[in-house]
């Protein structure tokens, strides 16, 4: 079975509040006046494009030009299901961790992909709006100008938004650190078990080369003894009987 430890509480308690945190944030950035709000005060500012000039193609029967991402829909259902998924994952492997059944192979599988989602996440959230060439914009306003420059009645969702781009950097450095702390546990335990089957076969060295070096005295002893035998054997030849007598 594949090694497992326990998770530090304080790596728990840190993903529980980044969690928890991402999902109240993009539930409130979900409904869809909400990044509209935003689109419509930087465009009226002339900080991006302005999706009340939209109407006019659509009188002069042309197509618009599409929204930009970072104003659409899709990219509030993409964090909030990125906020979801960090959510149930934590609650997973929490259990997981508790139980001692979560290998360190499974935390890096986990890391890497909330790492990745998330690292996407902050793309989108830091995209362009490039649609009105008179006004581009390589950033949305809220990031670049802060809030004090936004409307009175859209000043919450602009520090919403922002709130928004801070707790994704922070999951982005939260499952990054994982995902490195992961790795070199993994590669630890690694050389531990290396070390030790090191340490096996030099112990087997170490009693094939005893079991040598004792064979090897035995047969130094035996040539010895034989060699005394052969001296003492001219002697013995004058008293046979005697030494036959004696032995």
């Amino acid at each position: 079975m594949a090694p497992s430890t326990q998770t530090p509480f304080a790596l728990i308690l840190a993903e529980m509040v980044v969690a928890i945190t991402a999902v109240i944030l993009f539930c409130l950035e979900y409904p869809v006046d909400f990044r509209s709000r935003l689109w419509e005060n930087g465009g009226e500012l002339g900080y991006n494009s302005n999706p009340n000039k939209r109407i006019y193609y659509y009188a002069n029967h042309l197509e618009p030009p599409e929204v930009p991402f970072i104003w659409s829909q899709s990219l509030a259902a993409s964090n909030l299901a990125i906020a979801m998924l960090g959510l149930v994952v934590f609650v997973a492997r929490t259990i997981m961790s508790r139980l001692r059944c979560l290998p360190h192979h499974i935390n890096i599988i986990y890391d890497m992909i909330l790492f990745s989602l998330w690292a996407i996440g902050l793309a989108g959230q830091t995209s362009s709006d490039l649609s009105d060439p008179k006004h581009p914009s390589p950033h949305p306003w809220y990031l670049t100008r802060g809030c004090s420059v936004s409307w009175d009645r859209t000043r919450g969702y602009c520090h919403t938004a922002q709130a928004g781009f801070a707790i994704s950097i922070m999951a982005g450095i939260l499952y990054g650190t994982r995902l490195i702390r992961e790795i070199v546990l993994v590669a630890y335990a690694s050389g531990q078990r290396h070390q030790s089957k090191g340490l096996v076969l030099n112990t087997d060295d170490i009693e094939s080369s005893e079991s040598f070096y004792s064979d090897g005295e035995w047969e130094s002893l035996e040539q010895k003894t034989s060699r005394n035998s052969l001296v003492l054997s001219p002697v013995l030849a004058f008293f046979p009987s005697d030494s036959e007598s004696r032995w």
